[in-house]
């Protein structure tokens, strides 16, 4: 049989495999809310460097807003949008209708310069427009705090971006490319972050679109929600005992975790690890410890005279109760509620109505 032969056969072989089984020949999607949050979580960790913007710019230009922007919330966000824009030739009739003047230098244009200027019509670069309304300040900052990562499930087969709303934090709209996904902070003031339809009275761009984004549910299957980032079950229980081994004294934990939850605590679409510790001596208490699987940090909520309790999962949201004082002749109560991060600190949040 000839080489061409030979080739032949292999590429009909190739495409009857794929007829046969497509899921073989199929790229999964890649996780862009959770690549996304890489992307999030780098830029929070500039913005709290001094030593990385030092090499960039001199700090007295932006002390003072660095100071609202460094808010350690980056991996937690409070909302996530799918952005597009629909139609760049209205953003442009929206240019000309603001300046007059534009339209008869854009018609003096060559059809080749018209078109460079078009290829510059991009989101993030339109986007950006809302920081320069903020002032130089923010300009200054939020230039030397762009970032990327690398990441190779990304095939840069379609333009997409996911806008990032944090409680404190700057959003950060996140743009994704060939291998790379890369962020640029954008100034949205706190009034106008509510729903879609303010964030688009303020970026005040026609054709803007705004999708909800969700993370997937990490509780609907944990070992298969951590198998997608790398990780097994049972290596992220062993890691955690250890972890927790390292925090409390021998006598009151064997290593091995028994009993646990999973919800996603972090907010990086990775289910995290939840259980409870009973120890002390006189003092007896229950501590809450989630573990991290994905960054391998573990969290420990401790209340001393209050225990924190779990109480159940539901819809994917952990529900605890602190349960107290212990210890002081005081009446003893239950509050029900869940837990934050915030800070690389766990965060009891009560339920705004009880149970």
């Amino acid at each position: 049989m000839t080489t061409r032969k030979i080739i032949s056969v292999l590429l009909l072989s190739a495409l009857l495999s794929c007829a046969a089984g497509s899921a073989l020949c199929e790229t999964a999607e890649p996780d862009y809310y959770r690549i996304g949050l890489e992307v999030t979580g780098l830029m929070g960790e500039i913005v709290d460097s001094d030593a990385y913007l030092s090499f960039l710019t001199r700090p007295e230009m932006y002390d003072e807003i660095r100071e609202r922007v460094n808010t350690h919330d980056y991996g937690s966000p409070a909302a996530v949008y799918s952005v597009s824009l629909s139609d760049y030739d209205a953003v442009l009739e929206e240019m000309f209708c603001r300046d007059p003047d534009s339209r008869e230098k854009w018609d003096s244009l060559s059809p080749a310069l018209q078109e460079q200027l078009r290829a510059r019509l991009s989101l993030p670069a339109l986007l950006a427009v809302a920081n320069a309304r903020a002032g130089t300040a923010y300009i200054s900052l939020f230039s030397v705090s762009n970032a990327f990562v690398r990441n190779e499930t990304l095939t840069g087969e379609k333009s997409l971006y996911y806008l990032y709303f944090f409680e404190r934090g700057a959003p950060i709209l996140v743009s994704f490319g060939y291998h790379t996904a890369s962020g640029q902070f954008l100034s949205v003031p706190g009034e106008y972050r509510d729903s879609p339809e303010d964030i688009r009275a303020y970026l005040a761009l026609p054709g803007l679109e705004l999708a909800p984004v969700t993370a997937a549910d990490p509780a609907a299957d944990p070992a298969e929600n951590l198998a997608s980032f790398g990780v097994s079950l049972e290596e992220a229980l062993g890691k955690m005992g250890l972890s927790i081994k390292e925090h409390l004294p021998a006598a009151f934990f064997s290593g091995m975790v028994s009993k646990y939850e999973t919800a996603d605590i972090t907010g990086d679409g990775c289910t995290d690890l939840c259980t409870c510790l009973t120890w002390g001596s006189g003092m007896v208490r229950t501590d809450l410890a989630v573990y991290d699987p994905l960054n391998e940090d573990l969290y420990i909520l401790d209340g001393y005279n209050y225990d924190y309790l779990i109480d159940r999962v539901e819809g994917g949201r952990l529900v605890v109760v602190k349960e107290g004082p212990h210890g002081y002749g005081d009446p003893v109560t239950k509050t029900y509620g869940t837990v934050k991060l915030e800070n690389r600190e766990l965060i009891f949040v009560p339920d705004a109505e009880g149970r």
